[in-house]
């Protein structure tokens, strides 16, 4: 197994860059995503990137017993009270669409990560804990059950508007719930009307038989289901799946839980990456596949374990370990440039696949946070300047990252510059930088 100091020495490095990229009123920076990129805003995203932030604070606190670690996963949970909006909202919590608000997974994924530091919080008898909670609480009922629920179908849509269902989205809103309920007077209720549909309506998704068995759909979308696998979205599934068997002893849930994880680990690749995406007739895209985000992946392998689910992490651990760069922070993916076509034409990497975003990177944070040994300590970690090539659009650039900056060279012209700490690039020139 991959030696323990490496990932201390992993740890140390990504919460220094993580650092860097925290402006006044939170963590910063620009987003790559499949589906739509945000280049342009570059100020504090109050959306998944806390999920796995304020986690691997936890996590480092509980192995280490010291209190820094916690003092830094509360000043991530005041960012996320702190941009708190009457309606319940999270501000900017939309990731690739910021800033707006209300997005799905992310404002869920923020109510886990303050309901996990309000438990913490708790036990250490903090008078104020109960800060974290009401924030959770409210978000959880007015902004995303009272949003979303649909009463007569008895289903979580993912727009307010149109019937859709996306088990991933609603499956970490599942997490947040199980957590509310914990503390809630009416928490069976929460579970029985709310959780327990939700994780039938994951199942209903899940493909039982053949070749793709196990895969869990995209989404349903007006009634028309999108036969789509994504491994990344269907290992982040698993969590609250396993959560509904030991919560609810249903077997059910931890038979999907398993099957899924057996479809997505029959996708990793022999250097331990996984396709993007597989259809339904089972043809594969590799690209882009994700770097940071394989984390995720790795993170639902860890969470089986105590059921009997054995799979070997190294593979996958040691291909995202050595992805790690200078600055300490992991990647957005490889292949962004070949996502169309689904043929790489170059392995020289675009942009988009450099892009360190916090968002991707917290899934790494959480992952290395739990994989290390208790009563570990951490080495001093430094986020160094570097330089590398890049692809744009068929021209030779260099992408640079200092403390203070990400920047992209093309020649003599600058494509892309962000000032770390400001709220939009400085420099953003679109035929140049991205298309």
């Amino acid at each position: 197994m991959t030696q323990s100091f490496s990932i201390q020495a992993a740890v140390a490095r990504l919460d220094a860059w993580l650092e860097t990229m925290r402006g006044a009123t939170g963590y910063a920076g620009p987003v790559a995503h499949w589906w739509q990129n945000c280049l342009f805003y570059t100020g504090p995203g109050l959306d998944w990137r806390y999920e796995g932030i304020i986690h691997g604070y936890l996590t480092l606190y509980a192995r280490t017993q010291d209190r820094h670690w916690l003092d830094k996963a509360r000043r991530a949970g005041d960012d996320v009270l702190a941009g708190q909006l009457s309606s319940g909202h999270f501000a900017a919590s939309a990731f690739e669409l910021n800033p707006y608000s209300g997005g799905t997974p992310h404002e869920a994924a923020c109510d886990v990560a303050l309901l996990a530091l309000a438990s913490v919080l708790q036990s250490e008898q903090a008078a104020d804990w109960r800060r974290y909670l009401i924030a959770a609480d409210r978000n959880i009922r007015a902004a995303q059950l009272g949003r979303l629920w649909d009463p007569v179908r008895r289903v979580l849509r993912d727009d307010a508007n149109r019937p859709t269902f996306v088990p991933n989205k609603a499956a970490t809103l599942t997490e947040a719930i199980f957590a509310l309920a914990d503390h809630a007077d009416d928490g069976a209720t929460l579970v029985s009307e709310y959780a327990i549909p939700i994780l039938d309506g994951i199942l209903e998704h899940q493909i039982d038989l053949g070749p793709l068995r196990g895969g869990i759909w995209q989404n349903t979308y007006g009634g028309r289901r999108v036969e789509k696998l994504f491994p990344f979205y269907v290992a982040r599934c698993v969590p609250a799946l396993v959560q509904g068997f030991v919560v609810m002893g249903d077997s059910r849930y931890l038979h999907g839980a398993i099957k899924a994880l057996d479809f997505v680990m029959r996708t990793r690749q022999p250097d331990g990456s996984f396709h993007q995406v597989v259809y339904a007739d089972g043809t594969t895209n590799s690209y882009p596949r994700w770097v940071a985000g394989v984390a995720d992946i790795l993170r639902a392998i860890t969470v089986l374990r105590p059921h009997g689910y054995h799979a070997d992490l190294e593979p996958t651990l040691l291909w995202l370990l050595a992805a790690q760069s200078p600055s300490g922070a992991f990647p957005t993916a490889e292949g962004f440039a070949a996502q169309v076509s689904g043929r790489r034409t170059t392995s020289t990497p675009a942009l988009r696949d450099l892009l360190p975003v916090v968002g991707w990177n917290d899934k790494v944070f959480r992952l290395l946070a739990s994989l290390l040994p208790e009563a570990t300590a951490l080495p001093h970690g430094v986020s160094e300047s570097y330089e590398t090539a890049c692809d744009v659009e068929g021209r030779p650039g260099v992408w640079c990252e200092t403390p203070a900056r990400l920047e992209l060279r093309v020649g003599k012209d600058v494509a892309y510059r962000w000032e770390k700490g400001e709220p939009w690039a400085v420099v953003a020139v679109p035929e140049l930088a991205w298309k």
